[in-house]
């Protein structure tokens, strides 16, 4: 059955959408996916295409996607930065429904949701928000990636001689961004919850009370010095005793990491006893 779960932090905003979509959609979601079938589906909720970073075509993901999963979300970058500009591998803000026709003129023989993977700044919120409410989506994930305005995760110089308050002191703000991020009512899913691990700087820095609704388990930190999904399994169960939700992604940018250790993050999800979720236009089904 599917629920609300709305709490007194959540702004005005995010209790309208949620409500506006989830009980606009309740009988369309339970149509499309009968109950015996949601058990067994295998999924993928990010993925990038050329159209922001990654090295193949939506047509070449999804070829390649028919052969291992029954359903995918094409979740390419989009970074907007408070003065407005966009980052080089971001798709360009005034191509996002050209990226979404692209991917709905598919043909294929596995479900593919449209999706974005929007980078969250503070300043930015407004910006997003107008950009989000006029397109057609699925789901959008929402990441930080940026600390003062510095890549965590785009190159291990980053952590490098940095001493381990530094260090801290970096992962409190990350978990004060995500904290802004998931209670902005913007995203639907929190990306690589514990990022800045991905050069293999630790901290025991993290958040009791963080509120999050639905996080993404994304194998990708097993590709890095991490050596380890994001978020970490001890995460993984204290989410889970906060009734959080989750999806699966590799965060593929190519097609050798499309099913890049896709059952690991199963068979985490199922060690901790997660819950599962599939979107319908933004709205959140169990499975």
């Amino acid at each position: 059955m599917l629920q609300l779960w709305l709490n007194s932090n959540t702004k005005e905003r995010k209790i309208r959408r949620i409500c506006e979509m989830q009980l606009m959609r309740f009988c369309q979601l339970f149509q499309d996916l009968p109950g015996e079938e949601r058990m067994k589906l295998r999924t993928n909720y990010h993925i990038h295409t050329q159209w922001s970073d990654g090295d193949n075509s939506v047509e070449e993901v999804v070829r390649t996607a028919e052969k291992v999963f029954d359903e995918i979300a094409i979740t390419d970058h989009l970074v907007i930065k408070p003065d407005g500009s966009q980052e080089p591998y971001s798709i360009p803000a005034g191509r996002i429904k050209s990226y979404l026709k692209e991917i709905e003129k598919v043909e294929a023989q596995v479900r593919v949701l449209k999706g974005l993977e929007v980078d969250y700044f503070p300043e930015s919120e407004r910006i997003i928000e107008n950009l989000l409410k006029e397109l057609d989506l699925d789901l959008v994930i929402g990441s930080v990636h940026f600390v003062d305005m510095a890549p965590i995760d785009l190159s291990e110089e980053f952590w490098i001689g940095k001493s381990q308050r530094e260090v801290d002191e970096i992962y409190r703000k990350y978990y004060e961004l995500v904290e802004m991020a998931s209670s902005s009512g913007l995203f639907d899913v929190i990306g690589h919850l514990d990022l800045p691990k991905k050069f293999g700087r630790r901290s025991d820095i993290f958040p009791e009370n963080l509120d999050v609704e639905v996080v993404e388990i994304n194998t990708s930190g097993l590709r890095y010095p991490a050596r380890e999904i994001y978020p970490a399994e001890a995460i993984c169960r204290k989410l889970v005793q906060k009734k959080v939700r989750f999806t699966i992604g590799t965060d593929a940018h190519s097609l050798n990491h499309l099913s890049y250790c896709i059952k690991e993050a199963e068979e985490l999800l199922e060690r901790i006893s997660g819950e599962r979720v599939v979107f319908r236009h933004r709205a959140a089904v169990p499975i």
